[in-house]
């Protein structure tokens, strides 16, 4: 069953059990009501009968009450402004014995035992009620009020005061039961149509209320099918649903950006896959090549098994520089714990200064630093991250430009600045240039030995201490390397 439709059910189901009790109650006090008022008029008749009768002793005229217009007058003044006089008084014995009888519409079906009980301090008449139907008609089954002689009664009986007889008194309840029937007839009605219209309107309201919910389902489906970028309509942000849907739609978003990174991911170790095996298919075929030169006989030339060995060890190296690369990249993805130890970045700058014009003379190098800047990290891949981006400048920059190495502090920061002036990098190939395996110039590179690792290390090992590596132009042209490190 449809939420929707235990809504509305439940509802109704709350409103009939509402509508029923009240109806039940109602109808409690007013049969509760009808008959104290039919038990009041039939006492006072009844006692005002029986006074008439005392009155006229034995031989008297109580007989002829039918045609006493006073007496009359009497019972009708005693029946009160409750509508309805007693139709029926009879005088009997204490053995039952009929003494008089007065009538004005023939006898009530009366039950055998009419005595009345025992006159108490509470009921000093002695007065007892009981309901009697009037009989089927003949050849007919009793089928209710349409299928019997007459209507029903209500009979009393009462001592008669001072007397050794009692007082049998009926009154019809045909109009009172009519009036209760047909007020129960419309009650039934009212709560009918009741749960009728507000039905209706309940599953209007409820229909509304859901629409936004058929809307996520439909959605989730299309998202479900593959449509990642689809977001939910937000109606109401204050109302549950609206809430819902803000919540969900941060939940999709945060499944688009881990798929949009896992389908990245993927491709990045797709790409690092197949640049791994371009840069390791060159070395590994030279050595090939020159070991197949020496089965050939290049042993027993000299100067061929030299220059055999030389590219082989050559090729060795920068196989194994490579898979270095590749092993240190893939512990700082995993973020294992760097050493952690205060180190001066002025100072490791000028080692490396030094080192890098050891190694190409000719190239003015400049070292510009105010004083010791010291950072919390590892000395060692600090240190790496200076000399690749010094090497980074042999390799792509001509011969005898100069460089400028920079340490300082901005803003609470450390700041490690290289920077050359070469031919610059173009503005589209910036993003890109921390990439692995990422050259410009491809062919260059591989030549000059570079497999396209160094720049993708800076900017790993930046990260692994809490910064952040960028590129853009040097003052004089040229390009300039920042490196950012907290203190």
């Amino acid at each position: 069953m449809s939420l929707r439709r235990r809504i509305v059910l439940t509802q109704l189901a709350l409103l009939a059990l509402g509508l029923l009790t009240a109806g039940a109650s109602s109808f409690a006090a007013l049969n509760d009501w009808k008959n104290d008022s039919e038990h009041n008029r039939m006492t006072a008749v009844g006692r005002e009968a029986a006074a008439l009768f005392a009155e006229s002793g034995p031989g008297g005229s109580w007989s002829r009450l039918s045609e006493a217009t006073s007496d009359l007058d009497r019972l009708w003044r005693a029946a009160g402004d409750g509508g309805g006089l007693p139709l029926f008084l009879q005088v009997r014995r204490a053995d039952g014995a009929v003494v008089e009888t007065v009538s004005f519409v023939g006898e009530p079906p009366l039950p055998d035992d009419l005595r009345p009980g025992e006159a108490t301090g509470g009921n000093p008449d002695g007065e007892r009620f009981v309901r009697t139907e009037a009989r089927p008609r003949p050849g007919k089954d009793d089928d209710g009020l349409f299928g019997r002689e007459g209507p029903d009664w209500l009979v009393r009986t009462a001592w008669v005061p001072g007397e050794r007889h009692y007082l049998v008194t009926s009154m019809r309840t045909t109009e009172q039961d009519e009036f209760f029937g047909r007020t129960l007839g419309t009650q039934v009605s009212v709560t009918l149509a009741v749960l009728l219209g507000v039905g209706l309107l309940v599953w209007r309201a409820v229909r509304r209320a859901t629409r936004p919910l058929e809307e996520i389902a439909a959605t989730a489906a299309r998202i479900g099918d593959g449509d990642l970028g689809r977001r939910l309509a937000v109606h109401g942000p204050k109302t549950e649903v609206g809430r819902l849907a803000e919540a969900l739609n941060g939940m999709l978003a945060q499944i688009e950006a881990s798929f949009r990174e896992r389908e990245a991911s993927r491709d990045r170790l797709r790409r690092f896959v197949a640049d791994a095996s371009h840069e390791l298919r060159t070395p590994v075929a030279t050595v090939r090549g020159y070991a197949e030169l020496f089965r050939r006989g290049a042993a027993d030339r000299p100067e061929d098994l030299a220059k055999a060995m030389r590219r082989i060890e050559s090729e060795a190296e920068r196989m194994g520089r490579l898979v270095d690369e590749m092993l240190l990249l893939a512990r700082l993805d995993q973020g294992r714990p760097l050493e952690r130890e205060p180190v001066d970045l002025a100072a490791l700058a000028a080692d490396a200064v030094a080192d890098a014009a050891v190694v190409e003379p000719d190239r003015p190098l400049t070292l510009e630093a105010d004083g010791p800047v010291v950072v919390t990290g590892d000395a060692g891949r600090l240190r790496q991250v200076l000399d690749n981006l010094l090497a980074n400048v042999r390799r792509h920059t001509p011969a005898g430009t100069a460089a400028t190495v920079r340490v300082s502090e901005r803003d609470g920061e450390a700041v490690l600045e290289v920077a050359d002036e070469g031919p610059g990098i173009p503005a589209d190939e910036r993003a890109r240039v921390f990439e692995r395996f990422y050259r410009a110039d491809p062919s260059r590179s591989r030549d000059r030995g570079g497999a396209g690792l160094g720049l993708s290390i800076v900017a790993a090992v930046a990260e692994a201490h809490g910064g952040r590596a960028s590129v853009a132009d040097a003052p004089g042209g040229g390009a300039a390397f920042t490196i950012t490190l907290p203190r």
